[in-house]
């Protein structure tokens, strides 16, 4: 082998480990945020500084709490959302009418405004997009001018559910002034309708409705989420909740056409291309796994983003064992890189049939 060879080799390897680098670091930095559909980590505004995101319950437990920054072109991002048609429509109109508020309070401020709640529940299975759209959902009511900072707070009963007494309002308080500014979200909050009479969930929905009932909080939004049917049933043991929460967003499952588009935009990001044989078992399977799905597992776009891990890394494994003769095939997902699907199986209920 000639030293041209062995140059041109050596500079193959240094070029397929950078980018083996590149895409492990970026490709799963952010998969538990991902509900998601896009990642819109180069859209991020980085101008104002976040609150501190840990809690104290109590003096022995502290908690992590999750928080996003607002994005930049939030109406970009929000047009450029698979599907969510109904989605994309109610939230203008939302947007629309807080601005409009805005502006007649500007000009005619003594003119009784229009009471715009901004309180919402966003309902769907996973992996539809909830907590994108909450993100875009802030920046854009951060430029309505109805949010001043715009930011995220992402929590569950887990952030607010201690081990001593008042340990929930100490949590919530501490919560509210993160969110300040900004959207308050609470994850599977149905989980705080908890079936036993003294379940301390019962305590964050009246902190909560304390929260909402308060005038002096007009700067933040509260979104609560999680499954229709379970969150119906929280909203249902408590009138004046429902009442509080006036705009309602659906998320519906994507079609397999939604599902293919989404893994376009994805792998269009690292610029991965599917040959014709492999883009057309991947279609098949992913058809087949769609048809066969749990709707009670079955995770949309989350399903995907597992589904490419899955191709990627085996796509790697090849690459590493047999390397391509050309550099460019380096980015080519062949059909040796479709792996099985692996369906998530329903959980088994404790219970008693009647």
């Amino acid at each position: 082998m000639t030293n041209m060879q062995n140059n041109t080799d050596e500079n193959f390897n240094e070029d397929f480990e950078r980018l083996m680098k590149q895409f492990l670091s970026e490709e799963y930095k952010d998969v538990k945020l991902d509900d998601m559909q896009t990642e819109e980590d180069d859209d991020i505004c980085t101008d104002d500084p976040l609150p501190c995101d840990v809690i104290e319950q109590n003096q022995n437990v502290r908690v992590k709490v999750e928080i996003l920054r607002p994005i930049d072109n939030p109406q970009e991002e929000l047009q450029k959302l698979v599907g969510c048609g109904n989605i994309k429509k109610r939230m203008d109109e939302l947007v629309a009418l807080t601005a409009y508020n805005r502006m007649l309070h500007e000009r005619f401020p003594e003119l009784k405004q229009h009471r715009v709640s901004l309180h919402s529940l966003f309902l769907g299975n996973p992996g539809t997009g909830k907590t994108t759209v909450c993100k875009i959902f802030g920046a854009l009511l951060h430029e309505a001018g109805a949010l001043s900072k715009g930011h995220v707070v992402i929590c569950d009963r887990g952030t607010f559910i201690g081990t001593l007494w008042g340990d929930e309002e100490r949590a919530m308080k501490q919560v509210v002034e993160m969110a300040q500014g900004g959207v308050l979200m609470i994850d599977e909050a149905y989980l705080l309708n908890g079936k036993n009479e003294n379940d301390p969930g019962k305590i964050i929905v009246q902190l909560l409705m304390n929260l909402l009932a308060d005038e002096s909080q007009r700067d933040i939004a509260v979104v609560l989420c999680g499954y229709k049917e379970p969150m119906n049933e929280l909203l249902e043991t408590n009138p004046g909740l429902l009442s509080r929460f006036p705009n309602r967003f659906e998320f519906a499952d994507f079609s397999v056409d939604e599902l293919l588009e989404i893994t376009s935009h994805r792998i269009e990001k690292y610029s991965y291309r599917f040959t014709v044989k492999a883009w057309q078992k991947y279609t098949d399977m992913i058809a087949l796994a769609f048809s066969a799905r749990d709707t009670e597992t079955w995770g949309n776009a989350r399903f995907i983003a597992n589904q490419l891990e899955r191709i990627y890394i085996q796509h790697a494994t090849r690459c590493v064992k047999q390397p391509p003769k050309n550099h460019n095939d380096l980015l080519l997902i062949t059909p040796e890189d479709i792996v099985p699907i692996e369906m998530p199986r329903r959980k088994n209920r404790i219970g008693f049939g009647v």
